[in-house]
């Protein structure tokens, strides 16, 4: 049988294959550190396949917490992929500061795509600006202690030079407590590096407000890890302002897991009430039970400045039976066993420190619409001389 070619024609098979649009995604959500080094953030835009024909796409910034013209540059525009190109950048700029503020956000969206469509549900991306706690620069200027005491030597001191809180120090009390810890505070005290850090060789409790009528904040002690009994202690610290801030450098009993409060006694080095901003109190509270609890304090006051526009140092001279409380070297209230209205004297055995912010209360009342949020103490250091 002779062999045969059968010839056939398809027009179809010789037209050019139908173009098919590309998806256009974001390559990722971006997150960074707001630095005085960070000029700009860079997002990228894909497409999930190459096109033989261009594609665009436009662009523009929207606000979110992070505000255009303040934390970054309000930019708009089009990105152009070359037929075969699958990736493109857009690049925002960023305006850095050093302020300690709450971390925030804006957004990028995408819109009015040509030979392409924008993926579904994704039109957005979220750059997030975490403020770099440990880039605080603030003036070290104020009050310092001396290096030395006649008949002391110095026992123990924490300079908080390192690169984090030293854990062989300070551990924390977290959590709301019992009854906003006795007080009806508002904050919750947390162990986050948001609210808690070492840098420019300084502690930084950070007070933050995290919803309405809610704030974060830190309470950091040494119960269990540095307990004293007498001695010249010295606080250099700068203090936060503001209706409802409380910050407090204080001292308990360190029997307190023992025989609770305030049969412990505690020792209040420092506390300010943040629309007083001029003035701190020292006090000392004792009592057998709670029944019998009671107190007694003095103020020192520097009006018209305010303590959180430099350091100030905040000291006890603690021997047996008698503990004066000083503000930059200036006695200005004492506690001796006269004084305890027939209640034990407390203050002749170990105590711990405790450093922490809070907020709200019945003390210093809550914060209102002038209060301002994120606040912070700095403490430049703690020692202990005997």
């Amino acid at each position: 049988m002779a062999g045969f070619i059968v010839l056939t024609s398809c027009e179809a098979c010789n037209e050019p294959e139908t173009e098919v649009n590309s998806e256009i995604s974001w390559a990722n959500d971006v997150t960074v550190f707001e630095t005085a080094l960070l000029t700009a953030v860079n997002l990228e835009v894909r497409l999930n396949s190459a096109n033989t024909r261009e594609v665009s796409v436009e662009y523009a910034t929207i606000e979110g917490s992070a505000t255009a013209g303040e934390d970054f540059v309000e930019s708009s525009g089009s990105l152009v992929f070359a037929p075969g190109e699958t990736a493109k950048t857009i690049s925002i700029p960023i305006l850095s500061d050093d302020y300690l503020e709450p971390d925030e956000s804006f957004q990028v969206e995408l819109k009015n795509a040509i030979n392409g469509y924008i993926k579904v549900g994704e039109p957005m991306a979220n750059v997030s600006l975490r403020n770099d706690d440990t880039n605080i620069f603030i003036s070290d200027e104020g009050y310092e202690a001396s290096t030395s005491y006649d008949g002391m030597s110095l026992t123990w001191a924490d300079e908080f030079d390192g690169e984090a809180i030293n854990p062989a120090n300070w551990t924390y009390d977290l959590g709301s407590g019992n009854g906003g810890w006795g007080n009806n505070e508002l904050q919750s005290y947390s162990n986050s590096s948001n609210n808690s850090f070492v840098g420019d060789g300084k502690l930084f409790i950070v007070a933050e407000k995290v919803g309405e009528n809610a704030y974060a904040s830190a309470r950091l002690k040494s119960l269990g890890l540095k307990e004293f009994q007498y001695g010249r202690i010295d606080v250099r610290a700068m203090l936060p302002k503001g209706q409802g801030v409380w910050p407090a450098i204080w001292m308990l009993g360190a029997n307190y897991p023992d025989v609770g409060w305030p049969a412990c006694g505690e020792i209040d080095i420092m506390e300010l009430l943040g629309h007083l901003p001029g003035t701190v109190h020292g006090t000392a509270h004792w009592g057998a039970d709670w029944p019998s609890w009671t107190h007694q304090g003095a103020t020192s006051s520097i009006y018209p400045e305010h303590f959180d526009e430099e350091f100030h140092l905040f000291s006890i001279e603690w021997e047996q039976d008698q503990i004066n409380f000083l503000r930059d070297d200036q006695v200005y209230f004492t506690i001796t066993p006269s004084m305890m209205q027939g209640q034990p004297y407390p203050f002749n055995n170990p105590f711990f420190f405790i450093l922490n912010v809070a907020v709200g209360g019945n003390w210093p009342g809550n914060p209102d619409e002038s209060s301002e949020f994120p606040v912070f103490m700095a403490v430049d250091y703690v020692r202990v001389y005997q």
